[in-house]
């Protein structure tokens, strides 16, 4: 066979085949950018729901919950283990990082880790590193 019948044939397959390529499973860099600017800025939907002084009571709720890193599908949220809470001596147990997590659920989210970090003083508070993440297939809406 020369160059010319054999780059047929290899024409003639890639035709034959390409109706049964799932082209949508693709993915480009430029996927990313277009899903990174629809998704949700869960740091702006905390501050706003939960971490706001109008809400918390407190000038400074972010301290308790915090959104380390964001992807569509990982998110590390960060808090401390015990808070302040207003018209309370003393702490309370961080119920704002839980709040956090059970809104991430809402759209999907499931937890793959928690880990505590700190000592326990004043300096080196215990903290909460939870990881949660979602199914690239996943199905909720992103806004």
């Amino acid at each position: 066979m020369d160059f010319w019948n054999c780059s047929f044939i290899i024409l003639i397959i890639i035709i034959c085949l390409l109706p049964f390529t799932d082209l949508s499973k693709v993915f480009s860099q430029f996927d990313q950018i277009q899903i990174d600017r629809g998704m949700t800025n869960f740091t702006e939907l905390f501050e706003d729901e939960l971490t706001n002084e109008e809400v918390c009571g407190l000038d400074f709720c972010s301290l308790y919950l915090d959104v380390e890193y964001q992807s569509p599908y990982t998110i590390v949220l960060e808090g401390k283990l015990l808070r302040l809470a207003e018209g309370t001596v003393g702490y309370i147990t961080n119920d704002l990082i839980w709040k956090g997590v059970d809104m991430l659920k809402e759209v999907g989210y499931i937890i793959d880790s928690i880990q505590l970090s700190g000592f326990g003083t004043e300096t080196s508070p215990y903290t909460y590193h939870i990881i949660m993440s979602r199914a690239v297939n996943s199905t909720y809406y992103t806004e």
